[in-house]
């Protein structure tokens, strides 16, 4: 590997942490590019070139990385400073340790899904990126209830009354799916999972999809009685008559893995199990 880009969360503790990687790399001759995750951080990255992602931060963090870096092929290491870290399996006391076997070709990859996300308002199509976690038609204001139509496949589905619907990859299958009563899906599968979020027919459940599946989420709700967010960081207001598309990206996003955890290692540390 010769260029490494760094991407680290707006903290003290990240900054530091990025520094003992840096100077790390930098002992191998291997030139380094860092950015603070900002709102703006996303706009004109050019990612050509570089051999590797190393996120320094919280799951948010890698989040707005994956979403970079998969636009160029690129890996994505991540290093935990944030609160959960779901997404960030190194701590910061092994960074350098699994760098250095990375360096030498010995690191554990995993491929993730990804979402494809369009925006129909009319007759017109806005196309509004690839997420690695979720995409959410939610109400935008308390005591509302959202009136969501969803199609499958152009299927209709079911009409849901309630907060709102979470589509998810597996990879975001432990996050709001996971709150909202969704399935844990093991990260690598290749499945689109469907979330109604407090439903108000009881009997509307998730339901695990085929990854070829397309889904359709038309706002029957008044203008902007519904909110869409995406990764839980990008987001809009939606009008009555809007139709979210989402289907399986052509992008994935490729991490490497902690080689000496397994997927429910991390399950039995994030969610206290046993």
């Amino acid at each position: 590997m010769k260029r490494i880009f760094l991407l680290l969360k707006d903290s003290q503790r990240a900054k530091a942490t990025a520094e003992e990687i840096e100077d790390f790399l930098k002992t191998r001759g291997i030139k380094v590019y860092k950015r603070v995750n900002r709102p703006s951080a996303e706009r004109g990255v050019n990612l050509r070139g570089f051999d590797l992602m190393v996120v320094v931060g919280g799951d948010g963090t890698f989040l707005a990385g994956a979403r970079m870096a998969s636009r160029f092929g690129i890996p994505l290491l991540g290093v935990n400073e944030g609160r959960f870290g779901f997404l960030t399996e190194v701590q910061r006391h092994e960074a350098v340790d699994i760098l250095k076997e990375i360096l030498l070709g010995k690191g554990k990859r995993q491929r993730r899904i990804m979402l494809s996300v369009t925006l129909l308002r009319g007759p017109r199509r806005r196309f509004l990126g690839d997420y690695l976690n979720d995409v959410v038609v939610s109400k935008s204001a308390i005591a509302r209830i959202t009136e969501i139509e969803v199609f499958a496949n152009g299927n209709f589905m079911v009409r849901v009354f309630g907060d709102g619907v979470i589509v998810s990859t597996p990879t975001g299958s432990t996050a709001y799916a996971l709150s909202a009563g969704g399935p844990i899906i093991y990260p690598d599968s290749e499945n689109l999972l469907f979330v109604p979020i407090c439903p108000h027919t009881l009997s509307n459940r998730p339901v695990v999809l085929p990854p070829d599946f397309g889904l359709r989420l038309r706002v029957i709700s008044e203008d902007k009685a519904c909110f869409l967010t995406m990764d839980g960081q990008k987001g809009l207001f939606l009008q009555r008559g809007d139709t979210v598309e989402v289907k399986r990206s052509k992008r994935v996003c490729e991490i490497y893995l902690h080689p000496d955890k397994d997927f429910f290692s991390i399950l039995r540390e994030k969610l206290r199990w046993g």
